[in-house]
């Protein structure tokens, strides 16, 4: 079942990056493929597209929808931006995306209908209520402004924007169009003010994830941001590789207490030694990685190398296929895609 979960989520991650590229070229036209891949990476997506959380869906859905908006195709962009909603019903964040273009909202309003309605019947059917989802009674996301929150999913070492995705920082500066920053903005707001707003275990800001592909939007022009654009997005390299060798989440948990009160998980949160990145550097090539190859390869009787290499070279294999396919879409013949 994980592993099942675990491919969904890689195809999930591959049509987020898909039209992500898709919507960077119509808003640009020439987008240099190599910058873009790492445009996607320092996003975190890279990351997020091998763990199972719903972020993935939510923010491959609202892209999609974004997309599809933009070819003015709202009832079609209604419908993925409510599935997002359906997914993570925090997407609403997202919704300034849509708003250039009044005269589209109704389209859109149709299209999102049904999932607004299932999501509300679902609600009423379980709890009682259409605005109840079983989270209103989670203590871990109770409003409480000024605990530290906002500064905390920017610079703190075990949650902080500033360390995990450098190139979201930088993509701070050099915004032009205020719908790919204001969702940023208010989820950066909205999350910052709850009692937890390190969203437990995950890597990184893991709440802020579905707004980032948008904000990091102009930096996939050509030239943006000049000479600080590769070191930034370089470190945004850096920091992913240990997450894709070791278990983000296992490392988080065995640091400490998935409580938010709790000193060890405070420790976790805002220093340096018990962060997650940085255990997780400290873990990089030590002994076999800990992914589901190793353990097939150990239930198998194979060779613990044999099985991360199998599962590496699928990887490769995937994301091979899926740049051949934007790669495809990039070329003149297929710039109508």
């Amino acid at each position: 079942g994980k592993v099942t979960a675990g491919l969904v989520n890689c195809c999930l991650s591959l049509a987020l990056v898909g039209f992500w590229y898709a919507a960077a070229r119509r808003r640009y036209g020439e987008v240099p493929f190599p910058r873009f891949i790492l445009v996607a990476v320092g996003g975190m997506a890279l990351v997020y597209g091998r763990m199972n959380f719903d972020v993935t869906a939510a923010a491959a859905s609202a892209m999609a929808a974004f997309h599809f908006f933009e070819k003015d195709r709202a009832v079609l962009a209604g419908a993925l931006f409510g599935f997002s909603i359906l997914v993570r019903t925090d997407s609403l964040l997202l919704l300034p995306l849509f708003l250039n273009r009044r005269e589209y909202l109704m389209k859109l309003a149709a299209g999102a209908a049904p999932f607004l309605l299932l999501l509300l019947s679902a609600n009423w059917y379980r709890f009682g209520s259409p605005f109840l989802d079983g989270h209103s009674q989670d203590p871990a996301i109770a409003i409480e402004p000024f605990r530290g929150g906002i500064p905390g999913l920017l610079l703190s070492p075990g949650k902080g924007l500033l360390y995990y995705a450098p190139l979201c920082i930088l993509a701070l500066f050099h915004q032009e169009d205020r719908r790919l920053w204001v969702p940023f903005v208010l989820s950066l707001v909205f999350h910052g003010m709850l009692h937890d707003w390190t969203g437990g275990t995950g890597w990184g800001p893991r709440f802020l994830f579905t707004s980032l592909p948008f904000l990091l939007i102009p930096l996939c022009r050509r030239g943006a941001a000049g000479r600080l654009f590769l070191p930034a997005a370089l470190a945004g390299l850096a920091v992913a590789l240990p997450a894709l060798w070791s278990n983000p989440s296992h490392i988080e948990q065995t640091a400490g207490a998935d409580l938010f009160d709790d000193p060890t998980r405070q420790a976790v949160i805002w220093e340096f030694t018990s962060s997650p990145l940085f255990l997780s550097f400290g873990r990089l090539i030590r002994g076999a990685p800990d992914i589901a190859g190793v353990y097939a390869a150990d239930q198998a009787g194979i060779p613990r190398w044999t099985g991360a290499a199998l599962q590496f070279l699928a990887g490769l294999s995937l994301a091979a296929a899926g740049i051949w396919s934007l790669r495809r879409r990039g070329s003149p013949a297929g710039a109508g895609s």
